[in-house]
């Protein structure tokens, strides 16, 4: 739990008491930087992807901020081509009905692939998810699939995730 920034309170503590959940920082929403061309676009691509992942766990503006960042105009997502505008939307109420997000992705299960300019990264991640305000919290693991057009900038053009737990989307 502590990899995913979540604790669990200690036995003598009331079930809602979340005073022991750890949180990151909450950074300044910054625009996504340009990255290295010399680097391979398998790198860059997984790079981006974690880093997209794990970055859904900071405070909401930074995350909402990410994705602006990080999402082509209109992207397919989970099926159906959808407008940026609908997938910030979108991820703004799952923040909001989850402040309390962690996130860790499992290393040896990253799968790269790329051709041309795009890659497609699938792996899986462990997530853990808090509503002080209802006190619940949901954990679980996710499979992931982005494609990712490559270049100076690159965008999410492709978004797919699969949990074993209806409440992580």
């Amino acid at each position: 739990m502590a990899d995913l920034h979540v604790t669990n309170a200690a036995a003598n503590q009331s079930p809602a008491d979340i005073s022991q959940v750890l949180t990151r920082p909450n950074p300044a929403p910054v625009s996504a930087p340009a990255l290295d061309a010399r680097q391979l676009p398998e790198s860059i691509a997984v790079a981006f992807v974690r880093d997209l992942i794990e970055h859904h766990g900071d405070n909401d503006d930074f995350a909402l901020a990410q994705v602006q960042a990080s999402y082509a105009p209109k992207v397919d997502y989970y099926g159906k081509l959808t407008n940026l505008r609908s997938i910030i939307d979108n991820k703004r109420n799952y923040y909001r009905r989850w402040p309390e997000r962690g996130y860790s992705v499992r290393d040896d299960s990253i799968v790269v692939t790329c051709t041309k300019d795009r890659c497609m990264v699938s792996g899986v991640y462990d997530w853990v998810v808090r509503s002080p305000s209802k006190n619940k919290q949901e954990k679980g693991v996710a499979n992931f699939s982005y494609t990712i057009s490559i270049g100076p900038y690159p965008k999410v053009i492709a978004e797919t995730v699969s949990s074993d737990n209806r409440d992580h989307r």
